[in-house]
């Protein structure tokens, strides 16, 4: 019993010193608004929301947020399939068959790509940095 009290308290001192506010899901740790780079400038791009244990995307188009869809947690096979490419790693996301926000550490790569900030998206387009606001 003393065993499994250690234990707990020892994640939840873990947690608090990270910050991670009661060790938040990954896709928890995925709501927000998230830019991509253009022309030396951040411009807004997609925004993930929680309602209750629900998560949805919005992409931004221009100036107009497009109307939210639901996405579920990615593993690295759905990043393969959105991309049609093989990805290397672990990835942990959220996302549908179209479009995958994804964490991963700072620095991670797949061949020439490399994520700075740990977060980027697959689209059909390729994968993209993103940056969260």
């Amino acid at each position: 019993m003393k065993a499994h009290v250690l234990c707990f308290s020892l994640i939840a001192s873990c947690c608090f010193v990270l910050g991670l506010g009661g060790c938040k899901s990954t896709e928890a740790l995925l709501v927000g608004t998230y830019s991509v780079e253009e022309h030396g400038s951040l411009k807004e791009l997609v925004r993930i929301a929680q309602d209750g244990d629900k998560f949805t995307i919005a992409m931004k188009d221009d100036r107009v947020w497009l109307p939210s869809e639901e996405v579920e947690a990615v593993d690295e096979d759905d990043v393969n399939r959105i991309l049609d490419t093989p990805v290397a790693g672990s990835l942990q996301g959220l996302g549908n068959s179209r479009v995958a926000v994804l964490l991963v550490h700072p620095g991670w790569k797949s061949g020439a790509f490399v994520c700075k900030t740990g977060y980027w998206m697959a689209s059909a387009l390729g994968p993209m940095e993103l940056h969260k606001n």
